[in-house]
């Protein structure tokens, strides 16, 4: 998933960012009804099982409930598309994986944080991870990058919708008393239909920026 693997952020920051992708295998696009109709269910039910235990975010391409979508109506799409969820809290994530191996869906998940702490995370439930995507970081001329407070924001979206500018402009709002952290987290969440974005991380930055 190597539109997660650059979050930017201190240890102890990233300690409190993690994120799933669960999706289908593509093939069952080409399978018959009754296969594909099987995996949309079971997609559904870890769905289900990520925001029960305590997703901050969860979403598809249908919307996201990081910027106020509800959850039965991003489940009303039924596709193979799967969806992503974000955690603030690595024993929520725990908890979601640790069902889905008891349940054995079968289906592909990919899980993103801190490497020690998501194999430590899998030692625990008793998975054995088989493919590591790792980060070295960002090269070139850096110095033409945002701030490291910005880049704590921008990089929760991985296709990069959530521009500078708009941080500033939240910033903005809230040093004025017009909105709280929390609604300008949900409102930057808003053009991160995937569901990626962090919103408890970006309430946390947002308040610290708006404190300088």
């Amino acid at each position: 998933m190597s539109h997660a693997a650059h979050r930017y952020g201190t240890v102890e920051e990233l300690r409190r960012d993690y994120n799933i992708l669960v999706k289908p295998y593509k093939a069952l696009d080409d399978v018959d009804e009754h296969t594909r109709e099987e995996a949309i269910r079971k997609t559904e039910a870890m769905a289900k099982i990520a925001y029960d235990a305590g997703a901050v975010n969860l979403g598809r391409r249908s919307g996201c409930i990081g910027r106020g979508d509800s959850f039965d109506d991003i489940m009303k799409w039924k596709s193979l598309q799967g969806f992503f969820a974000a955690f603030s809290d690595k024993e929520k994530l725990k908890k979601a994986l640790k069902e889905y191996k008891e349940r054995d869906y079968g289906i592909s998940v990919v899980a993103g944080g801190l490497i020690e702490e998501i194999f430590a995370m899998c030692g625990e439930i008793g998975i054995k991870p088989h493919t590591i995507l790792y980060s070295l970081g960002v090269w070139g001329k850096t110095d033409l990058l945002p701030s490291e407070d910005h880049l704590k924001i921008t990089t929760l979206c991985g296709h990069h919708m959530i521009s500078p500018a708009m941080i500033d402009h939240y910033v903005g709002q809230i040093r004025k008393g017009k909105i709280t952290a929390e609604a300008a987290s949900r409102k930057l969440a808003g053009p991160c239909v995937c569901g990626i974005f962090n919103t408890d991380r970006a309430a946390s930055v947002l308040t610290r920026m708006a404190q300088k």
